[in-house]
């Protein structure tokens, strides 16, 4: 008979994404996952997979919770939603704010080094993601205001997502949820200027 489980999972992989985050991936020992995390080594192996088991799903974890809260209203609105979502990256309180920047951006920077073929098809997932939504909003605002706005919204989707990944090294290497105020300003700006008054 299984033995019961000797913590609550969602709970687990909260403590692992935010330890994770704030340590990265190879710097983190188990004893030292154990301890921030309240599962067991054997439990890290049986349950998660090991170590890089843990932390995909701890990523994952994270990584769906900006997809259904701060990137959703993208795939239904428009410009307005972009920038919203950029205003997000600098302001307190923000789930795609923090001092450790994003736990994406980090494992990517991270990886370059590691190489691991299952980190790499995370990151390029959540990136693929996020692409996905301001090409949908910008494209909804294409559509809502007729031959007016002339982007390419697939370009302009990918200039994005260079730019949050700058935003979110400049919080990490300042430390700070607001480093990247200025690059969201001339973002926000610009993004409003394609939109008829």
């Amino acid at each position: 008979m299984p033995r019961p489980k000797s913590y609550d999972r969602e709970e687990a992989l909260t403590k692992a994404c935010n330890a994770f985050w704030q340590h990265g991936f190879q710097a983190l020992g188990i004893r030292e996952l154990e301890r921030r995390t309240g599962v067991n080594q054997f439990a890290i192996r049986s349950e998660f997979g090991g170590k890089e088991g843990f932390f995909l799903k701890a990523l994952q974890y994270y990584c769906d919770a900006a997809i259904t809260t701060e990137m959703a209203p993208m795939k239904e609105g428009g410009i307005q939603e972009v920038i919203g979502f950029l205003n997000g990256l600098v302001t307190p309180g923000s789930m795609t704010s923090s001092e450790f920047g994003c736990l994406v951006v980090n494992t990517g920077i991270e990886n370059a080094r590691i190489q691991s073929p299952r980190l790499e098809a995370a990151v390029q997932a959540y990136w693929a993601t996020l692409e996905d939504h301001f090409r949908t909003a910008l494209e909804n605002e294409q559509n809502a205001q007729g031959s007016g706005l002339n982007f390419n919204a697939t370009e302009l989707a990918q200039a994005l997502i260079a730019a949050v990944m700058g935003v979110h090294a400049r919080n990490r290497t300042q430390g700070s949820q607001v480093a990247g105020t200025a690059l969201i300003k001339v973002l926000t700006t610009s993004l409003s200027s394609l939109v008829p008054e």
